[in-house]
C-alpha cells in the first residue's frame, strides 16, 4: 500500500510540474480597478449617510427628521409644564415662602463715595449709596427675611457701621451692624 500511496504523489507531482497556473494578475487588477470607486463617486461620510437616511421620505410622506423634531418640541414642553406650575401660583408661592422687603439704608458723611456690603452681598461692596443731599447718602435695596450684617464701605477705604442700627463684633476687632427682617403677617 505504500508503494501505491509513493505512486500517487509522484504521479501528482509531475501534473503539476507540466501544468504551469494560470496568470491571474490581470483578472484581480481589473476587478480590483471596477471595485474602487474615483475620488468623486467615494461613499458619503456617516454623517451625510444619517442626514440622508433621516431625511430621505418614506411611504407614510412624514421625514424621519420632522418626528424627531415634534417628538424634541413636546418633551421641551412637557419639561417645562412639569417643573413650572402655572403663573399665578409660582409666584404666590414664592411671595409667601421667601418674602422680599424693601430696606433703605442712609448715612450721614461727608464723603467722595459710600458702598454698602454685607451678608447679603458676601462682603463685597456691590451697592453704591447715592448722594441724596450734601453728605448724606442713601440707597433702598430688596432684601430677603433673615438677620442681616452691614457695614457701609467709605471712600473705599474705611468701614463705618450704621450708627442707628444695633452694632455688633465683627470677630476681627471691628463692629458691623446688625438688621433682623421679620417676614409681614398676612
Amino acid at each position: 500500500m505504500s508503494d501505491q500511496i509513493d505512486r500517487a504523489i509522484h504521479d501528482t507531482r509531475e501534473f503539476l510540474a507540466a501544468r504551469r497556473p494560470p496568470d491571474l494578475t490581470a483578472a484581480v487588477m481589473s476587478r480590483i480597478a471596477d471595485a474602487t470607486p474615483l475620488p468623486s463617486e467615494r461613499r458619503p461620510g456617516w454623517s451625510r449617510r444619517l442626514v440622508k437616511m433621516l431625511w430621505a421620505p418614506r411611504e407614510f410622506s412624514i421625514r424621519p427628521a420632522y418626528a424627531l423634531a415634534a417628538a424634541g418640541c413636546v418633551a421641551i414642553v412637557l419639561l417645562v409644564y412639569v417643573r413650572q406650575p402655572p403663573a399665578g401660583v409660582s409666584q404666590l408661592a414664592a411671595a409667601v415662602d421667601d418674602p422680599q422687603l424693601f430696606v433703605q439704608f442712609r448715612l450721614d458723611t461727608p464723603a467722595s463715595r459710600v458702598q454698602l456690603a454685607g451678608t447679603f452681598t458676601n462682603w463685597e461692596p456691590r451697592y453704591d449709596l447715592h448722594e441724596s443731599a450734601p453728605g448724606i447718602w442713601t440707597i433702598t435695596v430688596p432684601l430677603k427675611q433673615g438677620v442681616h450684617d452691614y457695614s457701609f464701605v467709605v471712600d473705599g477705604q474705611r468701614w463705618v457701621p450704621d450708627p442707628s442700627a444695633p452694632q455688633i463684633g465683627d470677630g476681627f476687632g471691628g463692629t458691623n451692624s446688625r438688621l433682623a427682617l421679620l417676614p409681614p403677617r398676612l
